[in-house]
């Protein structure tokens, strides 16, 4: 460090005389080439083959020591739990869960079912053997299946366009002539369609091992997604607190909106006071559950005690001769079979868009709580098999008279504080429901409808996560704008095109990543062979006439222009700084391709086209680390012979000390003049010195600015004026033997 603060470096650690001498610290590394030579020799079904016969010899190896219990583990995943369960320390947990959620959902799937516009018998179908058959092939030990809200309220939506009579009417259990009634069966076949096309997706994806595909889909668009179709969600239910019935174009928030003051003069106050009440009791014990540990069944027996409360108040008093409107016929017993009426499917196109969106929706739902839950609880979870579990659960469900079911949040997160240990729990939720379809359905056709909309407004409360936006606009403003495009998208446009906004936006995203890559220019970290990016070193050693360039993701079609551009860039603002400077122009371009694990036709074309131009203008392309994969891809286009094996290296240490001596031997580095790019901030040494010298130091204004030579890997253009306010110093220190 100098005397006035500029920071200047020796550029490398030995004198000139050593390295026209070829006394390097560090001889070169030898690049494996015979280990890519044996492997250029074998066929190319080599790596396919020898992966196989490794995947046979481990399962071979595995499945030595299988029991028959093993193997019926492979088809019935209940079978690994079961053999591990210990009665004494595991079943009062999972019996007290069970039947906590089963108070949960007998309320909820009534309210569930009414949203999707089915009878609401149907949300208790759901929650019966779908629960008891994914008990027995789920793998996630706390997650609870059964009837969501935003999936209803898609299936509500999408239906009455397929089916459009049923837009007109009000109460799926109450039909008044037998045009609703033929109208109401055939749009409950629709449905029991959809569920059957989205088991078959469901279990595809498992089978087949996509459940990879939800890596794309980022938080940040799901959560605005799911915001928004809260909105929706608990705007359609407000109409059961308000006591008057609409019946919006389209379930967009101002159509909806706009119907409520249209119809304002519907108003019915002793709706509106039950269902408030209701509401508040909802609240009140919600919010006590989650903030007293001691009062956490609250939390659970809410949306139970809130349909006691309503029949009390209808059978004990009377409330629906005061116009209270009340559920309706409720058929007894266990659900009938439905499998007749899978096919044939005459709306196949017009229900294979809602069925993907369905099953997208409750995928993400069911994997990302499932995900939560089995990182809480400490096990590992096999994503692919809990795919084919719901997708069999949901099979179970289009058999028996139940539309789509999936995990939920709400009733999830009650299984798992009330003590659940394992999937024996569903089987308790399954036989709660179970008994309420055998005995108590006469009992439930007294529900009032304001404790169906309460009980739906309360649960979706959950779903809207603004505090997710204000954390997002803190730390991202792309991903803050996503969310609030999935979110307008979802409340503006309608639920199912919010959700494709929500996916496109994440793929989009994904897209954007790998076609705008970080890269950046190297430099030696002073007192080591490390090279790093000089922006985040500021006084790392740049070598004159040597580039190092390093791509920090995999080379193809996608960002080919946009890494072609930067070297680019790079290249000619350093050849004018040494032209201003006179120091040598650059003459070797090394690209560090660590980073670089694929690399596509397009990027072999780009290669093979640098290779052409950087002989012609005098310069030499050198790879520095490129990993076997990459190699191998090159063979078929014989990029490395194009390029020269002499010009492929270990690291990038490697290929600037042997640049380095070729320029000494050129004469292209001069042992008398240093040149030190400096700023108040950062600087970077563009000459060797020796250290037996004393300096007289000359100041001058050049351009570009430091902070642009640091930020050389986003290839910015802008700011060369050599009028900027923050131009740095160029400090050309003469020296002299002393």
């Amino acid at each position: 460090m100098s005397k006035n603060g500029e920071a200047r470096m020796t550029l490398l650690d030995q004198p000139l005389s050593d390295i026209l001498e070829g006394k390097e610290m560090h001889e070169r590394a030898e690049f494996p080439w015979h280990a890519e030579d044996e492997k250029a020799k074998r066929p190319w079904h080599h790596g396919l083959t020898k992966a196989f016969h490794r995947k046979k010899s481990s399962h071979k190896l595995r499945v030595q020591q299988f029991t028959w219990v093993d193997w019926l583990a492979m088809v019935l995943p209940c079978v690994d739990w079961i053999r591990e369960y210990n009665i004494k320390t595991m079943l009062l947990g999972d019996v007290i869960a069970g039947i906590s959620v089963g108070f949960m959902i007998v309320a909820q799937g009534l309210s569930y079912a009414t949203l999707a516009g089915v009878p609401a018998v149907y949300g208790l179908y759901g929650a019966f053997l779908p629960c008891m058959v994914y008990s027995l092939v789920g793998t996630s030990k706390q997650l609870a299946v059964g009837p969501v809200a935003v999936t209803s309220i898609i299936i509500g939506t999408s239906m009455k366009e397929i089916v459009p009579c049923a837009a007109d009417i009000s109460n799926p259990n109450q039909l008044r002539d037998q045009e609703q009634e033929e109208c109401q069966a055939l749009y409950n076949q629709h449905v029991i369609q959809l569920a059957f096309i989205v088991a078959c997706l469901y279990t595809g994806v498992g089978v087949v091992r996509m459940g990879w595909v939800t890596n794309f889909l980022s938080h940040a668009v799901i959560s605005g997604f799911t915001s928004g179709a809260s909105i929706i969600i608990g705007l359609s239910q407000i109409k059961y607190i308000l006591g008057y019935s609409i019946k919006p174009a389209k379930d967009v928030l101002n159509q909806i909106l706009k119907e409520y003051i249209d119809k304002a003069r519907n108003f019915k106050w002793q709706e509106f006071i039950m269902g408030c009440t209701l509401l508040m009791l909802l609240v009140a014990m919600k919010e006590g559950g989650k903030r007293f540990k001691r009062l956490r069944w609250l939390r659970t027996l809410g949306p139970i005690s809130a349909c006691i409360v309503g029949l009390l108040a209808v059978i004990i008093g009377h409330v629906d001769d005061y116009g209270i409107r009340v559920v309706g016929n409720i058929p007894k017993g266990l659900p009938k079979p439905t499998v007749h009426l899978w096919a044939p499917i005459e709306d196949f196109g017009k229900l294979i868009p809602v069925a993907l969106v369905v099953m997208l929706v409750d995928l993400l739902e069911s994997t990302s709580i499932a995900r939560a839950l089995a990182r809480k609880n400490g096990y590992q979870l096999n994503y692919n098999l809990e795919i084919i579990g719901l997708g069999l659960a949901n099979f179970a469900g289009a058999a028996f008279s139940s539309y789509t079911t999936t995990g939920s949040f709400s009733r999830s997160a009650v299984n798992d504080l009330s003590g659940s240990k394992s999937p024996l729990s569903q089987f308790v939720t399954a036989w709660v429901v179970g008994f309420v379809l055998l005995f108590l359905t006469p009992l439930f056709s007294h529900l009032p409808y304001n404790v169906l909309g309460a009980v739906v407004v309360a649960s979706v409360v959950s779903l809207l996560e603004y505090e997710q936006a204000i954390y997002l606009f803190r730390i991202s403003k792309l991903d803050w704008l996503c969310w609030m495009a999935s979110f307008l998208g979802t409340l503006f446009i309608s639920v199912e095109i919010g959700l494709g906004i929500a996916i496109g936006l994440a793929l989009l995203l994904a897209v954007y990543q790998t076609a705008f890559p970080h890269t950046a220019v190297l430099g030696r970290v002073p007192g080591s062979t490390v090279y790093r990016n000089i922006k985040q070193y500021p006084n790392a050693t740049v070598v004159p006439g040597i580039v190092c360039f390093r791509i920090d993701a995999a080379l193809y079609f996608a960002n080919v222009k946009t890494v072609q551009d930067r070297l680019n860039s790079v290249v000619a603002k350093l050849s004018e700084v040494a032209h201003v400077n006179d120091v040598p122009g650059v003459k070797y371009i090394i690209l560090d391709f660590t980073p670089v694990s694929h690399v596509d036709a397009m990027g072999l074309h780009f290669l093979e086209e640098l290779i052409v131009e950087t002989r012609k203008a005098g310069q030499q392309l050198i790879l520095a680390n490129p990993s076997t994969k990459v190699l191998r891809e090159m063979e078929p286009v014989h990029l490395v012979e194009a390029l020269g094996r002499e010009w492929v290296f270990v690291g990038t240490n490697d290929a600037v000390r042997f640049c380095s001596q070729r320029l000494a031997e050129q004469g292209l580095l001069r042992n008398p003049v240093t040149v030190t790019l400096s700023s108040e901030h950062s600087a970077v040494a563009l000459g060797p010195s020796s250290p037996s010298t004393t300096t007289a130091t000359t100041t001058m204004v050049v351009t570009p600015s430091m902070n642009e030579l640091a930020d050389f890997s986003k290839a910015d253009t802008s700011g060369l004026s050599s009028t900027s306010s923050s131009v740095p110093t160029v400090t050309v220190v003469s020296q002299r033997k002393e």
